[in-house]
């Protein structure tokens, strides 16, 4: 078997490992064999198998409603700008995590943020005034930190509604995600060259990703229903 393919059937049941543990539905948790087993040619951690679950976000209401928005934990902040739908995964992302986003219409649509841990719907917080804010929250958060330096985004745009897993990694650490497209995927704390490996769920169609770092797109993939994209 290839090394492609060996990584590709990892991820599968690594996955499929973490929806059972019920560590998926948008969060991620850092994964690896005690052998020091590499995914995607890169060095994973030695933790076994998936360790906590992380924090993601929903961004809904009425589709096409044009927002922008700040994520931040105690180690960086992201600034968001997108319409509705959006799901945001936080990868490696540290305790006390806060979103505040405002629409950029002066109608009624409807804005809502829901902040996710472990699969349960932890917040919700909605708003249908015109450039109306909302904002969501776990622990206390006094403050917004600077800007994550690197900034490492995978933006997954297509198929529209295709539920998929992720394996998210640099040289150090890998983390299996899983989320519904249209999907945004912040690698917080990431160090050297990163990669993802995508596997859709449904097949809805061929898969669109773009690799954004510090705000330029320095790789960008398509097809499926699985797929690699590399820095």
């Amino acid at each position: 078997m290839s090394k492609k393919s060996v990584t590709l059937s990892l991820a599968m049941v690594l996955a499929a490992g973490c929806w059972l543990l019920s560590a998926c539905g948008g969060n991620s948790g850092c994964v690896s064999s005690s052998t020091g087993t590499s995914f995607g040619g890169l060095g994973g951690c030695v933790t076994g198998g998936v360790a906590t679950a992380q924090t993601s976000f929903q961004i809904l209401g009425d589709e096409g409603t044009p927002f922008t928005a700040t994520i931040s934990d105690p180690q960086a902040s992201y600034v968001i700008n997108g319409t509705v739908p959006l799901s945001v995964v936080l990868v490696n992302s540290q305790p006390e995590i806060q979103m505040i986003a405002t629409k950029l219409g002066t109608d009624s649509a409807l804005l809502s943020l829901e902040i996710v841990f472990n699969s349960t719907i932890e917040q919700v917080a909605s708003t249908s005034a015109p450039l109306g804010t909302v904002f969501v929250h776990t622990g206390t958060v006094t403050t917004f930190p600077p800007s994550a330096n690197p900034d490492v985004r995978f933006f997954v745009r297509a198929p529209l509604g295709e539920t998929f897993d992720a394996l998210i990694e640099d040289p150090s650490n890998g983390f299996i995600i899983s989320a519904t497209v249209p999907a945004l995927l912040l690698f917080e704390g990431s160090q050297g060259k990163v990669d993802g490996e995508f596997i859709q769920t449904e097949n809805f169609g061929p898969f669109d990703i773009d690799l954004i770092v510090n705000g330029a797109v320095v790789a960008q993939a398509s097809g499926g229903p699985k797929i690699t994209i590399q820095q």
